[in-house]
């Protein structure tokens, strides 16, 4: 039986790969649908895998990120501070435009949000801004302004 990836075991992953990560941001994905994870343990290994993929100064590829962007927007509520917290982070770090605004719509109606789940979208919609599909906007911004060619 093949052995299901937890959160360990990609903490203790030397450097990988934009190819290799892709293909374990498609494996956790796979895992989560056909129930071998737990939402948390699913988010607790998005994370990590997010964090890879950030020192990559890559986007996540298409189809993966459509995959991940659907997944993530079914999961997106407004009554768990724990999960708006991961999800927020995943879509600005990924570019993850469906949830983004799956999150944007959800506090046209604010009478059942908490005020600490509010001010977490309030402030992703803030730091977000228009460039939700490139999460490395400011960071090729700043990039430039420092080395102009």
């Amino acid at each position: 039986m093949e052995k299901v990836m937890k959160k360990e075991d990609y903490s203790e992953m030397p450097w990988v790969s934009v190819d290799k990560l892709y293909l374990l941001f498609e494996q956790a994905i796979t895992d989560f649908k056909n129930e071998k994870l737990t939402k948390k343990e699913f988010f607790d290994i998005l994370d990590e895998l997010m964090m890879r993929q950030g020192d990559t100064y890559e986007n996540l590829k298409e189809p993966l990120r459509s995959e991940l962007d659907d997944v993530l927007c079914g999961l997106w509520n407004t009554e768990n501070y724990d999960d708006v917290d991961i999800i927020t982070s995943l879509l600005i770090n990924l570019g993850l435009k469906k949830t983004y605004n799956k999150m944007k719509e959800s506090i046209k109606d604010t009478s059942n949000i908490s005020s600490e789940i509010l001010e977490e979208i309030e402030d992703t919609i803030e730091e977000v801004g228009d460039n939700i599909e490139d999460p490395y906007h400011d960071y090729m911004k700043k990039t430039t302004e420092q080395n102009p060619e």
